[in-house]
């Protein structure tokens, strides 16, 4: 601080001014792995899910019943999307375990159609010595669009998808990246890779920042599935032990 003729005058060399944004960039990096998952904008994906169960005498178990199924096929076709998309692979029973439970992550839902539907091909409940030709049996149908918690599901299978498995530390670089708001991006699309377990926050330096990623699967598909999750304007190379991320066109330090 100077004082000059009455007046305050505050300055900053260039050089200090260059060594708090240094500082600062690296504080703004370790607080976000410091924040819990939560503080991350949560994914939603919404299924179109039917159920389906027999006629009864309690109308509103029935009713129930249809509900828990189709939810119980939303969750489950999202999982083996997820799986799909990872390249992951599950144990039949381990899904069917998830979706035993569709409301830890069905955010809400929305009926679409509900109501009866003759089922002419159906058996009936009891031998007939003269079956017609129009016989059948009544079940009620509930269409629904589910919105399902990914981020949670993700997680869920990943942990099914892995299990047993040996896990991985992954050095990841985020080079020549400026801003606040392009860190967040970068972090949030590798977060929404569902093999990566967790990420950490390791150093800055010189416009590197370094963070290490921990992950439960095929560290030589973690490249190419990066590589399809980030925005087409940043280029992912791997070698040397390392995944580098960064702007497309920027030359190599």
């Amino acid at each position: 601080m100077v004082r000059s003729n009455g007046k305050r005058k505050d300055t900053l060399s260039s050089g200090r001014v260059s060594r708090l944004k240094t500082a600062l960039l690296a504080s703004f990096a370790a607080l976000v792995f410091m924040l819990p998952s939560s503080a991350f904008s949560r994914e939603a994906t919404v299924i179109q899910s039917e159920g389906v169960t027999a006629r009864s005498e309690d109308i509103t178990e029935v009713k129930r019943k249809a509900l828990d199924k189709a939810l119980r096929s939303a969750v489950m076709e999202s999982a083996k999307a997820i799986l799909a998309k990872e390249g992951l692979k599950a144990p039949a029973a381990g899904l069917e375990q998830l979706a035993s439970s569709p409301r830890a992550f069905v955010l809400n839902y929305k009926i679409r159609s509900e109501g009866w539907v003759t089922h002419l091909d159906a058996a009936p409940q009891t031998p007939s010595p003269e079956p017609s030709a129009t016989s059948g049996a009544e079940f009620y149908h509930i269409w629904i669009d589910a919105s399902i918690d990914t981020d949670a599901l993700k997680s869920a299978v990943s942990k099914l998808a892995s299990a047993g498995g040996v896990v991985e530390q992954v050095v990841i670089n985020l080079m020549d990246i400026k801003d606040y708001q392009t860190f967040r991006l970068l972090v949030d699309s590798l977060q929404r890779i569902a093999f990566i377990k967790e990420v950490s926050y390791s150093s800055f330096t010189n416009g590197r920042i370094t963070l290490n990623a921990a992950i439960a699967g095929d560290a030589s598909s973690l490249a190419g599935r990066i590589a399809k999750e980030v925005p087409e304007k940043f280029a992912v190379m791997e070698g040397a032990g390392q995944i580098i991320i960064r702007p497309s066109g920027t030359s190599r330090r």
